[in-house]
This record gives C-alpha cells, sequence and structure tokens, in this order.
C-alpha cells in the first residue's frame, strides 16, 4: 500500500528543487493496456530556447543542470530526477530517474519523466546513452514506458519504448510489440532513434544502438492529424503506470541514468546525433554490414493480421488476442485451446511460444495453428488442456515456403496472460 502521510496520491503536483510540467496521463487499466492521456494546457507555450543547427535540445547534466524553457520536468520528489556523478557517459555528471512505488502522482501517473513541446515537424532525430543499474533495476513482469511519443486524443501513445521482464521492447500502434533484447545492466549503451511519425505507408523507424542498426520498419506509426490528434510529443524517463493508485508489483524501486540526451530536425544525421562518451563513439554504421537488425517491414506480401484463441473442443473461434489481454479460462469455458493465425501466406507460419509453458512449433498447411490441426478445421490442443496459468509471449511469422523456408514476412507479436 501507499504512503499516506507526508505525500498524498491525488496531488496535483509538488514543490521540488526541479520544474514540474504541466502534463496529464491518466491511469492504466487492471486488464487492458493503459490509456495514457495528456492534457494540453501548456504544450502550446512560447519556447524560448531555438535550435542549434539541426540540434533542438541538448543536455548532459554538465554546467547549469537543466537551466532552460523548452524541455520541463515531471517529479514527485526531490530524489526524482537529478545530475548525477554516480555514473556519467561523456562529461561529469548525468541525469539520474529514480521512481518508487510509494510516489505521490504527477499529472495522474507514477511517473518521473522529462517533457516536450508538440513537435513542429513529423520527421524527427532522438539519441541518449542509457545505464541500467542492476541493483536498483530488478526483473518486473510489470512494464514501464522509458521513451514515449504523445498525441494527444486521450490515448494511449501510437509509439514507446518498454522495458518489461528484462528486456527492452517497442510498441507500436498499441498493439505490436517488438523485442529489442536483452537489457545489459550496468554498462552504458547508446541509442539513435530517427522516426518519421505518420500514419501512412511512408511511415519510418530506426534504431541503433552502438552503432549498429537494430530496427528498420516502415508503415504507420502515429495516429493520423485531425482535430483529435496532433503532432507528437516526446517524454523520457520513468513511466509505472501499474503503480497507479494503490497497485504494487515484484519491484519497489526503479533508477535509470541518461546522458548526452539529443532531439534534431529532420536534417539530423547519425554522426551528429550519436551520443559521445569517454569510451569510443561507435562510428557511423555501415549499412551494408549491419549485425542482425531487427527488420519488421516483409519482403513479400505475407502478413499476420490477427492472432485468434480457438476452443480446441468445439473449433470455434474465442477472441482476437491483443496485447495485454487476459484471458479467464473459467469466464469462457475453456479447458483444450490453441491459437490460430490469420494470414495471407500460402507456406507455412512458425511459432515460438515463450513464458509459463514454452513451445516452437512450424506449421506448414492452413489453418495455422500453434499446436497444429487435422488439415480440415479439426484443432489439436498439445498440452493446453487446459494452458498453465501465467504470462506468455507469443511469436508468429510467416514464411513463403514450407517448413519456415523462403523468404519471410513480418513478425506478429502479442503478450498476454491465461488466469483461471
Amino acid at each position: 500500500m501507499r504512503n499516506s502521510g507526508k505525500f498524498f496520491k491525488n496531488q496535483r503536483w509538488l514543490a521540488v528543487p526541479l520544474l514540474v510540467a504541466t502534463l496529464n496521463s491518466c491511469k492504466k487499466d487492471a486488464i487492458v493496456p493503459p490509456i495514457e492521456s495528456e492534457s494540453e494546457s501548456t504544450m502550446n507555450e512560447l519556447v524560448s530556447t531555438k535550435a542549434i543547427g539541426d540540434i533542438i535540445w541538448q543536455e548532459n547534466a554538465d554546467g547549469s543542470w537543466f537551466d532552460n524553457s523548452y524541455a520541463k520536468l515531471q517529479a514527485a520528489a526531490s530524489y526524482s530526477i537529478t545530475a548525477s556523478t554516480a555514473q556519467r557517459y561523456s562529461g561529469t555528471r548525468s541525469v539520474r530517474f529514480e521512481l518508487r512505488d510509494t510516489d505521490p502522482e504527477v499529472q495522474s501517473g507514477t511517473r518521473a519523466e522529462i517533457t516536450f513541446p508538440v513537435s513542429t515537424n513529423n520527421n524527427r532525430w532522438y539519441s541518449y546513452a542509457m545505464y541500467v543499474p542492476s541493483a536498483d533495476y530488478k526483473p518486473d513482469a510489470t512494464d514501464e514506458v522509458i521513451t514515449q511519443w504523445h498525441q494527444g486524443g486521450g490515448t494511449t501513445p501510437a509509439l514507446c519504448l518498454r522495458t518489461k521482464d528484462d528486456k527492452l521492447w517497442l510498441r507500436v500502434m498499441s498493439e505490436t510489440w517488438i523485442d529489442l533484447g536483452q537489457l545489459d545492466k550496468d554498462k552504458w549503451h547508446t541509442y539513435v532513434l530517427h522516426v518519421k511519425h505518420t500514419a501512412g505507408s511512408d511511415g519510418l523507424i530506426e534504431i541503433w544502438r552502438d552503432g549498429v542498426k537494430i530496427l528498420n520498419r516502415t508503415g504507420p506509426n502515429s495516429y493520423p492529424i485531425n482535430d483529435t490528434y496532433h503532432l507528437p510529443f516526446w517524454k523520457f524517463g520513468i513511466y509505472k503506470s501499474y503503480w497507479n493508485g494503490t497497485r504494487t508489483s515484484s519491484t519497489n524501486k526503479r533508477v535509470l541514468y541518461f546522458d548526452d540526451i539529443k532531439m534534431g530536425t529532420e536534417n539530423a544525421t547519425y554522426n551528429l546525433m550519436a551520443p559521445t562518451g569517454s569510451s569510443t563513439t561507435p562510428a557511423a554504421p555501415d549499412e551494408t554490414t549491419e549485425s542482425n537488425p531487427i527488420t519488421t517491414t516483409p519482403t513479400t506480401g505475407n502478413t499476420v493480421s490477427d492472432l485468434v484463441l480457438v476452443n480446441a473442443e468445439t473449433e470455434r473461434d474465442v477472441l482476437s488476442i491483443k496485447n495485454g489481454q487476459v484471458i479467464s479460462l473459467k469466464a469462457l469455458g475453456l479447458t483444450k485451446v490453441n491459437i490460430r493465425a490469420n494470414t495471407s501466406t500460402t507456406g507455412s507460419v512458425k511459432f515460438e511460444l515463450s513464458g509459463k509453458q514454452s513451445k516452437t512449433y512450424t506449421d506448414s498447411k492452413a489453418p495455422f495453428a500453434l499446436h497444429g490441426d487435422d488439415g480440415s478445421g479439426n484443432f489439436y490442443y498439445g498440452n493446453w488442456n487446459p494452458p498453465a496459468l501465467g504470462t506468455y509471449t507469443l511469436k508468429a511469422t510467416p514464411y513463403q515456403g514450407d517448413n519456415a523456408t523462403g523468404t519471410a514476412g513480418a513478425t506478429q507479436t502479442v503478450t498476454f496472460s491465461i488466469v483461471q
């Protein structure tokens, strides 16, 4: 339970030695993904800080720490966002974020974040060096946002970076979770992100880690700009909606360090944005020799459009599985279940299930299902009779040929929980 003594969760903001922004985020629902809305009351204020060349904003916590009127701080306590000498990537200090499950909410959310005005262009570059301390960032099955782009409209951001179960994830359009790998703790790592925020097919997300491109994704990554949604504004730090209200999780403290943070215009480049540390700076990437980049843009027309929970006793569809879905076996009257991939492919689909139970299976005949079928719609259920209770992540990748051969299409990934 939260401390109801000195601080109160319903405070709109607290006076701290840092500048606290006045943006709003609503609470995460206990069952479905959070709705993280933002108030626009201060987003359109005049900005005195001007871009220097193609760098719009830069901070490394050296010199006059955060003496500007462009970026704002959302902090609940004196320890929430500070300049720290304990860890540093460049210079003498870094920006330290600390969040505790007993922190009072700031703008209706448990957060310690830096936030920026609404962008004036949909094409932007972002970069920072990040250090994750193992002692203060223990594994947790509930996620937290460390970078996000909001568009108003009272809805969750279309694009955000999250950590969960000691992994880094990119969530796109509220449904697609892209696994960016394990959190490599107690080391500095650099991240450069180039995003063309758009609801159209010309959208682009490029991510480099330590000079190696790990993601190249095209397609929609933003809500359409209209009377409801505006161009995005950037936020980074720590926001853990699961701690809103009085909820707690397996951890009670989160600490992250950021250094050499930059935001660039549409004309910025990797070389301009790459964080510069005391060690060797990652060289400009060689686009022809990148090491195992995660490419989610299919080179064929093969796609997985949907992952459907199937009652293997009645052969009937139960529901379309969305990220964050909680599946109650009792409420749905299920014991024997399977998951089918709806896809345009005529080759095969490779399923990779991790969690309470794990399984890797390739189905080479439609309908394509995690536990297979007899080819005529009679679905098998394997060891899901019933499935073990717990949290799962399922990846489904379509291929042109049988047995996961030929050109691969885009991987569809969902994380869900099965409860009694």
